[in-house]
């Protein structure tokens, strides 16, 4: 079972200093360190006496909380060192590589979302007319004027290809 009401819990400058000592948070960092692994938090028991308010609670990337659950706080912190598979060896430095590398993947992606949606609105009048002209050939009759319709929607079609093709090729900035 998880940590309840763990987003309402707050730390103590013991938990800060901890945190900065053993895993090189910062207290600007601290936040959303916390955050990231408040959703995967288990119920750590360790055969160890506890007092009845304190409990620990393991993250999924081996993070020990220690947590007084009647004042909603966070104690201290360590590494489960018990929990890693044998052979596998976490450190400080490759926990802090593999939130670096998922930061950067996520900015990339928001990049990656953004220029495509800006492309797409600096050619939403073809789109529109590419989607009317199609319409129009595909509901109407043959007749001279919809057999033109034709030529029209040929060159909508090339503007948002050229267009697809920018995202396409943009699609591969900033890969992590």
């Amino acid at each position: 079972m998880g940590l309840s009401f763990g987003p309402n819990y707050i730390w103590t400058d013991h938990f800060a200093q901890r945190a900065l000592e053993r895993f090189e948070i910062s207290d600007e960092q601290l936040p959303k360190w916390v955050g990231r692994q408040l959703g995967s938090l288990v119920e750590y028991n360790k055969n160890e006496e506890q007092r009845p308010e304190e409990k620990k609670y393991v993250s999924q990337i081996g993070v020990v909380f220690v947590c007084n659950t009647i004042e909603q706080k966070f104690l201290t912190c360590y590494e489960a060192k018990d929990l890693l598979p044998v052979g596998k060896n976490i450190t400080i430095h490759e926990n802090n590589l593999a939130l670096f590398s998922e930061e950067v993947a996520h900015i990339a992606k928001k990049y990656r979302h953004k220029d495509a949606k800006e492309m797409l609105m600096s050619i939403e009048e073809h789109l529109d007319n590419f989607h009317q002209f199609s319409h129009k050939i595909l509901s109407g009759r043959l007749t001279e004027r919809n057999y033109e319709l034709i030529g029209k929607l040929i060159d909508e079609f090339h503007v948002i290809r050229s267009a697809m093709k920018v995202i396409e090729t943009k699609q591969g900035d900033f890969k992590g």
